[in-house]
């Protein structure tokens, strides 16, 4: 068994996949089937989704209600599942005393589960037993995601509602951070609530799917300041889908989508004008933008050039670039940087810099002498790294430059470019299932430079008209 604490190896699973979806693992099989089913279907949708989730929830019932056969189902399935991903037993207990213990010694030494869902009800020394070491945890529920969960929770207990005050009364219960609470994804406006009275809380927030949370308010209301710290477990939404890959990649990306603009600074739209004129207009005197006739590799004619190797000669200007790409950065989960040759190799450096954080590359050829690595580095198989570029065209680069850092076992999510030239490149991209962002785009470059009487009204026409 690992010596990281339980939330050391759940928040190293949510990093190193990029995701806070927790696949619920409640298997309903069709009336009259026996036991036997209940393994197929969950091996099915382990396989379907790896990579992609950060935790695994059982629940206990689907698997009691096959008597002896199925708690046999539920030993097989744990013993299927990746070691790396923790896997939370959702059973609820609440119990006393040696019965207490002998249902943590059930899930923690018999199953090896890594956490259980558990009832404060009854106090703190009935929760003990969970929590007695710090490499294994408990989610309290607080606030559950159930229509008649106001009855008891929202009771008013000294001037707070009871959910509130066992969210703050249990985090002295544990060691380790190995306490987490359960409030449903039903009720943001309580998440929201919660996260504020506790704000380093593990929160596991179902709710999702079949009973109508709301993914992004939750995302929203449950991440804590890093992004992290909430989980949202899914089941029947990813088991019932024809195609239970492509939902739950769905369901990262909409995560994802909503957690990132919980970690950017909101700006005003005249703030954010300001700041695209301000670097736009320094690329420009930079010679970094130029607009005029020039003929691209393809041999193709175009009205605008971007000469961002210019950069290197420009200080002041690249520690911006660094920064408008920190921004962006700040929002993605990752473990490396992996600049794409040549020209954002010293973007790449730069954005590592003001960052802190390590940068690897793909080699445009492997060499026949020295170590002849494709990708140069310190990494391991696994880790996650978010590539970036100067600018996307057609994105051929980037899927060649993925294609070598795949091999070498990094993971790719995400691209992230200065410029798009908004000539069909993210398209493909993001076909395949990559998210690309962009510091800038070309029409909002144009309308920036126009706005500061860099272009001329015939360079507008030309650039808008482009084929």
């Amino acid at each position: 068994m690992s010596d990281k604490t339980f939330r050391e190896r759940l928040e190293n699973a949510m990093q190193r996949t990029g995701s806070l979806l927790c696949l619920g693992l409640d298997p309903e099989l069709p009336a009259g089937a026996d036991a036997s089913g209940l393994v197929e279907a969950n091996v099915r949708l382990i396989e379907a989704t790896a990579g992609l989730v950060c935790a695994y929830k059982p629940n206990l019932g689907f698997y009691l209600a096959y008597g002896a056969a199925g708690v046999a189902a539920l030993e097989e399935t744990l013993r299927r599942l990746p070691p790396d991903i923790p896997t939370i037993l959702d059973a609820k207990w609440g119990d006393l005393g040696n019965s207490s213990a002998a249902y943590a010694r059930a899930a923690f030494e018999r199953w090896g589960v890594d956490a259980v869902t558990a009832n404060p009800y009854q106090g703190r020394d009935a929760l003990a037993p969970y929590l007695a070491d710090p490499r294994r945890g408990a989610f309290i529920l607080s606030r559950t995601s159930n229509p008649s969960a106001v009855e008891f929770q929202s009771l008013d207990v000294g001037g707070e509602a009871l959910y509130l005050r066992v969210a703050r009364q249990v985090q002295s219960w544990g060691m380790g951070g190995n306490v987490g609470l359960v409030v449903g994804a039903t009720a943001p406006d309580e998440l929201r609530a919660v996260r504020q009275a506790v704000p380093d809380a593990l929160i596991l927030a179902p709710g999702l799917g079949a009973q109508g949370g709301d993914l992004a308010a939750a995302v929203v209301a449950g991440v804590d300041r890093r992004g992290l710290g909430l989980l949202l477990p899914v089941s029947r939404g990813i088991a019932r889908a024809a195609d239970p890959r492509a939902e739950a990649q769905a369901l990262v990306n909409a995560i994802n989508d909503a957690r990132s603009k919980t970690l950017t600074p909101t700006l005003s739209q005249r703030e954010r004008e300001g700041k695209t004129q301000a670097l736009a207009t320094a690329l420009f005197d930079a010679g970094c933008v130029r607009f005029g006739q020039f003929t691209l590799a393809s041999g193709r004619t175009s009205p605008f050039y971007f000469d961002l190797r210019l950069l290197v000669s420009e200080p002041a200007l690249l520690k911006q670039v660094a920064a408008a790409y920190g921004e962006l950065l700040r929002g993605l989960a990752f473990d490396r940087l992996a600049a794409i040759p040549y020209a954002a190799l010293p973007i790449g450096t730069a954005v590592a810099l003001h960052l802190e954080r390590p940068l690897v590359y793909p080699r445009k050829e492997v060499k026949a002498y020295g170590t002849g690595k494709p990708v140069e580095g310190r990494f391991k198989a696994g880790e996650t790294a978010v590539v970036v570029d100067d600018v996307i065209t057609s994105g051929g680069s980037k899927l060649e430059a993925i294609a070598t850092l795949e091999a070498a076992g990094l993971k790719v999510r995400d691209i992230v470019v200065l410029i798009d030239r908004e000539e069909g490149g993210r398209e493909p991209l993001e076909a395949k299932g990559y998210r690309v962002h962009a510091v800038l785009r070309l029409t909002e470059m144009v309308d920036a430079l126009a706005a500061a009487g860099r272009l001329t009204d015939e360079a507008q026409r030309a650039i808008r008209e482009r084929g």
